[in-house]
């Protein structure tokens, strides 16, 4: 994989579905091959029709962009998330009117983390943990995935920016930093500003660990998802210094309290 690459809307493949996933909706590939380290699909579902996630060798977790599914016995409408566990499988199936859109990443290898698998979490949009004020007033956050589940290892939070004009070198080159981990970062709403260009809503990032790079929000502001198959290492900022992404979050955000599929 390149150190950035970057798939637009225009540029996702409708493919056949890889092994751990079936179902009788249409899905579309941003990242699928063999040098990608992150697996990442997006899954169209009218009312009715279902996603089988799992079993796999690895953690799954999926994340409802728009409309509204069920999973487990509960409505996950848009903002919802769910986590399925090496070993285990659930059932999304669309519940709306209208057609629901699902996110699903994944790492491209096996679990490596040691930890059990075999679980199921649910997380209904109305649960998920965030803070209005993350990064002072124009920037919010969310904690879907925080990796520190006793039996899978999966990361996701959601970043909320305010609109923004482009920033003068100089601050901007305050913000040029690196994470250890492979990670992908999906645009959910507005645009995304990378160097002079602008990526619209629906334009996935993956970005290769260890790779200096710097965003900001186009000028009607920018929501994201970021996922990463591991814990976060510490950030490394080029212009010297480190932060604990971890803790960053956790003194901010409460630990995300899972639900459990309700049986039938």
């Amino acid at each position: 994989m390149p150190k950035v690459a970057i798939v637009t809307p225009d540029k996702r493949k409708a493919a056949p579905l890889p092994e751990g996933l079936a179902g009788n909706g249409r899905a579309e590939a941003y990242l699928s091959g063999d040098k990608d380290p992150i697996h990442a699909w997006l899954h169209r579902l009218a009312k009715g029709e279902k996603l089988v996630v799992g079993p796999m060798a690895n953690d799954c977790l999926g994340y409802v962009w728009e409309g509204e599914v069920r999973a487990g016995g509960l409505a996950l409408p848009a903002g919802s998330s769910l986590i399925a566990e090496h070993g285990e499988t659930i059932t999304i199936e669309g519940s709306g009117e209208g057609e629901a859109l699902v996110l699903t990443f994944r790492g491209a290898g096996p679990a490596g983390h040691g930890r059990e698998g075999g679980h199921v979490h649910l997380l209904p949009v109305d649960k998920v943990p965030g803070s209005a004020e993350l990064s002072g007033p124009t920037v919010g956050g969310d904690m879907h995935a925080d990796s520190q589940c006793e039996t899978c290892s999966v990361w996701l939070h959601a970043n909320h920016f305010g609109p923004s004009e482009p920033l003068p070198p100089e601050v901007a080159a305050r913000g040029v930093h690196s994470h250890t981990e492979d990670e992908v970062i999906f645009i959910t709403r507005g645009a995304i500003r990378l160097g002079q260009k602008l990526f619209p809503a629906g334009t996935a990032v993956a970005i290769a660990g260890d790779t200096m790079y710097s965003i900001a929000p186009g000028p009607e502001g920018m929501s994201f998802i970021n996922f990463r198959a591991g814990t976060p290492s510490d950030i490394q900022f080029a212009a010297g210094g480190s932060m604990s992404e971890t803790q960053y979050w956790k003194d901010r955000v409460a630990k995300p309290e899972y639900l459990s599929p309700v049986a039938a």
